[in-house]
């Protein structure tokens, strides 16, 4: 399945209250959501960011851009420190192709 999403944006904002995602970031955001899932953590301790990674940041095994997919955990109220220091989960990033929506590979943060 390829979406010829290479050149296209992976996202662009619309309005001020409408984000048009492209459909490789929906395919490749719903299977990140099934992975995540399986980590039996509380979607509701984390925050989720998608960005399209760069040749300079994080290129796949064939040299194409990526997009990332990190679910954050959130820190406790009140508490201060990194994101990745909260007791209410750990964090982690799918790398999935531009182009297939499919999850490359999984990096995760403790």
């Amino acid at each position: 399945m390829n979406f010829n999403a290479s050149a296209a944006p992976i996202f662009e904002v619309e309005s001020p209250d409408q984000l048009l995602l492209n459909t490789s970031v929906v395919v490749a955001l719903g299977n990140a959501y099934k992975l995540f899932e399986k980590t039996g953590q509380d979607l509701n301790n984390f925050n989720v960011h998608i960005a399209e990674r760069k040749k300079e940041n994080g290129e796949d095994e064939n040299g194409v851009n990526t997009i990332g997919i990190a679910f954050t955990a959130k820190l406790p109220p009140g508490q201060k420190g990194l994101g990745n220091a909260s007791k209410l989960g750990r964090s982690i990033t799918y790398i999935a192709s531009k182009t297939t929506g499919e999850i490359l590979r999984e990096q995760g943060s403790r």
